[in-house]
């Protein structure tokens, strides 16, 4: 089978002050764009009813995922669906941004800036409850904070009606059954989550979710057309280099990196998944990703599933 060969191209930031900020990292991979970006998503794209339909569709894009580590699979969930979740979501934002969270804490854990709960991704993650987590700055001062974002842990538990819609789009029987061609590893769903990001520019740099066989799907329930929307970036086939996970350890001895960092990509490339609501990003969660920082002005929101042995 033919293999896709990545050129690196300038990284195209056109507002660097507004939508740069400060970078844990020290060599950046360069982003891909244009022509060549479109090239390159489209050849890890596949329509997703052709999974359901077709076995060879099915077997490519196990391979491509274990090759690249990604693909972006279009048509994950239907417009019903997400304007469905999307109401439900509006309606949540008004509720956590009023000064009523009576109904709110009596459904979830709520973090909120001035007020934190709970503390640690072991805790959110194990909740017997929906977590609605508000990302704050670190105390330490130290970039990659995500601060302004929203994340919800165990969106499902919030409602019946939503945990049916969540459920519906995730797909999450065909995705098993394709990470297991992929990785040749049974996985089961570990936590599902619902990011809303407004205006978030302090994003994480590249790094990877540790080193254990973990997956990630990402159903987009906005269109995320540009840099200026935040999208999430991937440096492909970085889940299985050794040598890139071996160099970047070797340099996060160095103060303020942590263990997961990807601190020395240069001569990377890496591809911003862009993609309209309902489409679904699968990504190795070893490999090097990060969420591109949003314009103040910009929204995203995505409902995610992680799978792991």
């Amino acid at each position: 089978m033919h293999e896709t060969r990545l050129a690196a191209v300038p990284f195209p930031f056109t507002s660097t002050s507004a939508l740069t900020g400060p970078s844990v990292g020290t060599a950046r991979p360069l982003l891909l764009d244009g022509a060549e970006l479109d090239r390159v998503v489209e050849a890890i794209s596949f329509q997703f009813s052709d999974l359901q339909s077709s076995q060879r569709c099915f077997w490519k894009a196990a391979w491509m995922l274990r090759r690249h580590g990604i693909i972006r699979l279009r048509g994950a969930a239907g417009p019903d669906q997400i304007h469905a979740i999307n109401a439900e979501v509006s309606q949540l934002l008004e509720e956590i941004e009023s000064t009523d969270h009576s109904r709110l804490e009596s459904l979830a854990y709520l973090n909120l800036p001035e007020r934190r709960v709970l503390k640690g991704y072991n805790q959110f993650r194990d909740a017997d409850r929906a977590v609605i987590n508000y990302r704050v700055k670190r105390p330490d001062g130290r970039s990659g904070s995500d601060a302004g974002m929203i994340d919800i842990f165990h969106p499902e538990r919030l409602s019946e009606t939503l945990g049916q819609q969540i459920h519906g789009c995730l797909q999450e029987s065909l995705i098993q059954r394709l990470l297991l061609a992929s990785s040749l590893n049974g996985l089961r769903v570990k936590c599902r989550n619902l990011y809303l990001n407004q205006g978030v520019q302090d994003t994480r740099s590249y790094h990877c979710d540790g080193r254990s066989l973990k997956f990630k799907s990402f159903v987009y329930l906005s269109d995320v057309q540009s840099l200026a929307d935040g999208p999430y970036c991937f440096v492909p086939s970085s889940h299985r280099r050794r040598r890139l996970w071996w160099r970047n350890a070797r340099c996060n001895n160095n103060p303020g990196l942590g263990p997961f960092e990807f601190s020395q990509l240069n001569g990377q490339s890496a591809i911003p998944l862009l993609a309209k609501a309902g489409d679904m990003v699968l990504s190795s969660q070893r490999g090097a990703h990060c969420g591109h920082p949003q314009h103040p002005d910009a929204k995203r929101a995505v409902v995610v599933n992680m799978y792991q042995r």
